[in-house]
């Protein structure tokens, strides 16, 4: 389709504008440059949706405004083409930079995400009381055991937190000493 066409023509257009102008950046500021190219992007959608039609009364002249559709889906598209190129090669990092010496850093972020998810329960689990005993309605002492050790779960929870912490400082360590061209 034409459409298709045009995008993969501005791909191109992207790509050897970025090949003469390639930039050695570390990890970190690759993502925080993609948030700049994203914040310049939402500002030209809103200068757009802002200025995209003119009111006018009946009798008067229409108002002239200095907002250009084609200029505007130009800039816009090259912001995405830039942010594609960016994020292709920090996904390309990702998968082949180690932050530590057994995972790269998506493996890294996948874990981290789950030992967060190992926090959380045994943040639940360490919360609880090892044995604890309440009257009920009728008079009855009716207790409740733990059929787990307590104080198991929370070592296990201080062994986690220092997991967490290890592991997102490796993956500091590797977006701010590996460096990608863009």
């Amino acid at each position: 389709s034409t459409f298709t066409n045009e995008f993969l023509c501005a791909i191109m257009k992207s790509r050897n504008t970025m090949r003469t102008k390639k930039m050695k950046i570390c990890l970190t500021e690759a993502m925080k440059f993609i948030k700049e190219l994203e914040q310049e992007k939402q500002q030209l959608t809103e200068y757009e949706d802002r200025y995209c039609k003119v009111s006018y009364r009946e009798g008067e002249p229409v108002s002239v405004s200095d907002y250009d559709y084609a200029e505007t889906r130009e800039k816009i598209d090259g912001l995405d083409m830039r942010v594609l190129a960016v994020r292709s090669a920090l996904a390309k990092a990702n998968c082949t930079v180690m932050a530590d010496e057994k995972f790269t850093i998506a493996e890294a972020l996948v874990y981290l995400a789950q030992l967060q998810k190992k926090r959380e329960q045994l943040e639940f689990l360490s919360r609880q009381r090892q044995l604890s005993r309440r009257i009920t309605e009728n008079g009855t002492l009716e207790y409740t055991k733990c059929t787990y050790d307590v104080a198991k779960a929370a070592a296990d929870l201080a062994d986690v937190r220092r997991g967490i912490n290890r592991i997102q400082m490796a993956i500091d360590r590797a977006n701010l000493t590996n460096y990608i061209e863009v």
